[in-house]
């Protein structure tokens, strides 16, 4: 299990950094955005230096760190896995389906040497389909929305990439926009 709030090293850089571009999401809602920390808004500046939309979708995501999981939960207080994805790219204006097995159809498939933020990760059981999906933010660490075990609770979270946090990995996909 990875320390809550733990981001990828690369995106360590001075206060000076963090002010060139201003953090602020507004959601379509309306509603303003949690604050990030020092890290996360790092690893938002960074992103948005090459990607100003997808800066948004990761920031967003990254505002319901700990926002319960609900199935069927489409935000904003309460995310079931995909409800999380479409939320997040729904605050940088792309529209995307509820149900992995549509966000799947909305994406182009990848390599997972090819995964960049804002990408995302299908998996599911060894023997079944897609089930879950993932929020890939860079470094080998996602978000999602999943449902609890014995130890942690029912959450929005942030996890490695190869941790035990769900299922066999089974497609890597970029949105297409």
């Amino acid at each position: 299990m990875i320390p809550k709030r733990i981001l990828p090293r690369m995106f360590k850089f001075t206060l000076a950094l963090l002010l060139v571009i201003p953090i602020s999401v507004v959601g379509q809602s309306g509603a303003s955005a949690a604050t990030l920390n020092a890290q996360q808004k790092a690893l938002v500046n960074t992103i948005a230096q090459t990607s100003p939309q997808i800066a948004i979708v990761v920031q967003a995501a990254l505002t319901k760190e700990d926002a319960r999981y609900r199935g069927g939960g489409t935000g904003p207080t309460a995310f079931d896995c995909s409800g999380l994805v479409m939320w997040s790219f729904k605050q940088a204006g792309i529209s995307l389906k509820h149900g992995t097995a549509n966000q799947i159809k909305q994406v182009t498939l990848i390599k997972r040497s090819q995964l960049q933020p804002g990408d995302l990760v299908f998996s599911g059981r060894s023997r079944g389909g897609i089930q879950h999906v993932a929020l890939y933010i860079g470094d080998g660490k996602v978000i999602h929305a999943t449902y609890g075990s014995a130890s942690r609770k029912n959450q929005v979270r942030i996890d490695n990439l190869d941790s035990p946090w769900v299922m066999d990995h089974k497609a890597y996909g970029r949105v297409k926009y």
